[in-house]
């Protein structure tokens, strides 16, 4: 285990570890803008981004059978819905509007001398990797790659659940990796760029909440409701974002080289599912469980490791208690 604020002459105090200068690669994301926001209020943030509307994760969707498919107007619609609240959590902070894995290396950052990198950058949505194998891997893995050509510090690296394959029951973070997809794989790839003493290897499983342009809540449950059918709840392990930002900051705050799993230990539940769209959009739904993206039963990720290393605790405890504030902000908006 080796800490940041040590190899930088830095210790904690009661008022906090010092401002740093941290670069947020893929900072327009759903996961990256709630980092970026949270870090803003304690540290200097750059925002390193190429994300526009012709971004195939915004345009385009995977429909079971038909394969890769153009958005309908209804998606489009909450997508746009997404953007424009993540573009709020980012407003006032710095971006660098270049693409990480193409122009990245032309777009003069020495000079930004960051003391920590957390690279959010890449698909964010595996079915969709079987479609765009080369975007997939240059935005995943050339991304990293020209990162570490620019900078030497430590680098917080968003990795995915995926690496492992599928499983059953519990899995450590020492298991072996087994990747079933070409995401799994890339993520995999981009893992063994780094420096296990000194960098840190997130692995997620599906995280959510208001901002995420890809699957809400909300526009899964209009879709289906629309088609009249049931709306399918894979009841897999998730994590809430707020609970997720949480996390980041603690890492931030006390980085302690590694690779860890993320999660909350709590799945989805379609019977949480029926009583959000009750409350909020005042329909009664049909809900039924459903495999994941790999047709196959997924267990649950050990979180032992990063609650014990980062004194990490969940504020929302249950699946339905991260559902009702989501709620709550929904109806902010």
């Amino acid at each position: 285990k080796s800490s940041l604020y040590g190899r930088m002459g830095i210790r904690n105090n009661k008022k906090g570890p010092q401002l740093m200068n941290i670069i947020i690669v893929g900072g327009k994301g759903f996961i990256g803008s709630h980092v970026a926001n949270k870090l803003s209020l304690k540290h200097n943030i750059t925002i390193i981004d190429g994300w526009s509307k012709s971004y195939p994760g915004f345009s385009m969707i995977h429909r079971g059978a038909k394969g890769l498919q153009p958005i309908s107007e209804l998606e489009r619609q909450h997508r746009l819905i997404a953007h424009s609240y993540r573009q709020k959590l980012i407003s006032g902070i710095k971006c660098v509007n270049k693409w990480t894995f193409n122009n990245f290396m032309d777009a003069n950052l020495e000079s930004l001398r960051p003391d920590l990198i957390i690279n959010c950058g890449g698909l964010c949505e595996a079915i969709l990797s079987q479609y765009l194998e080369e975007f997939t891997h240059d935005s995943t893995v050339i991304g990293l790659q020209n990162i570490k050509r620019v900078f030497e510090c430590p680098i917080i690296q968003m990795s995915s659940s995926m690496v492992y394959g599928t499983w059953e029951g519990k899995i450590t973070e020492d298991h072996s990796l087994n990747p079933v997809d070409w995401y799994g794989e890339c993520k995999r790839k981009a893992e063994m760029l780094l420096d296990t003493t000194k960098d840190v290897i997130l692995r997620p499983m599906h995280v959510y909440g208001l901002g995420d342009g890809s699957f809400p809540i909300t526009m899964n449950i209009e879709r289906q409701s629309k088609a009249n059918r049931p709306i399918n709840i894979e009841e897999a392990d998730c994590l809430y974002i707020k609970d997720f930002v949480v996390l980041i900051e603690k890492i931030v705050d006390n980085l302690v080289s590694g690779i860890y799993n993320v999660s909350s230990g709590y799945n989805r539940d379609k019977n949480v599912v029926k009583k959000f769209a009750k409350k909020l959009m005042q329909i009664d739904v049909e809900t039924k469980s459903k495999l994941g993206p790999t047709g196959k039963q997924r267990g649950q990720l050990d979180n032992t490791k990063i609650k014990e290393i980062f004194n990490w605790k969940l504020n929302y405890l249950t699946y339905e208690e991260s559902v009702m504030d989501y709620i709550g902000e929904h109806e902010n908006l």
